[in-house]
């Protein structure tokens, strides 16, 4: 059995040892405009949301990290982080459970930067292909 949990802030401080691997591992494919210290900040600050994804024996198996943006025609749920193990076994419930609280929290929309891999996992859900991000560093001119 998977189970999928939401954590306070005032929480983040008792759960950070064991989410911060998965936090790092999820950031890890990032363009470093965070650190896993400044996602740290932001839990504990409520300007990100902390999720974990457990199995039966209290084993976590995945952390996540939302924030909701405040678009000025719209109001947008987005995943930052995803790092863990086993997506396959527990995404759909994730997402139902994410979903869910977005709604609640008045959100219109979900939205996530990811790897190419996940476009192909969560069309299933119903996510589609919207935009690419392309980035460059600028420390060499074209």
């Amino acid at each position: 059995m998977i189970y999928i949990s939401g954590i306070t802030s005032d929480r983040v401080k008792d759960v950070w040892p064991i989410c911060k691997e998965y936090i790092d591992l999820g950031n890890s494919k990032s363009k470093d405009e965070m650190t896993v210290e400044d996602i740290y900040d932001k839990l504990l600050e409520t300007e990100m949301q902390l999720w974990l994804v457990y199995d039966e024996n209290s084993k976590v198996i995945s952390c996540l990290t939302t924030e909701v943006i405040n678009y000025p025609q719209r109001r947008t749920c987005r995943i930052v982080t995803l790092g863990g193990r086993d997506l396959d076994t527990w995404v759909d419930k994730f997402l139902d459970v994410l979903e869910e609280w977005a709604f609640a929290a008045a959100c219109d929309s979900m939205e996530t930067a990811c790897r190419k891999g996940f476009i192909k996992k969560l069309k299933k859900f119903g996510y589609e292909h919207t935009y690419t991000v392309l980035g460059k560093e600028l420390t060499v001119k074209h």
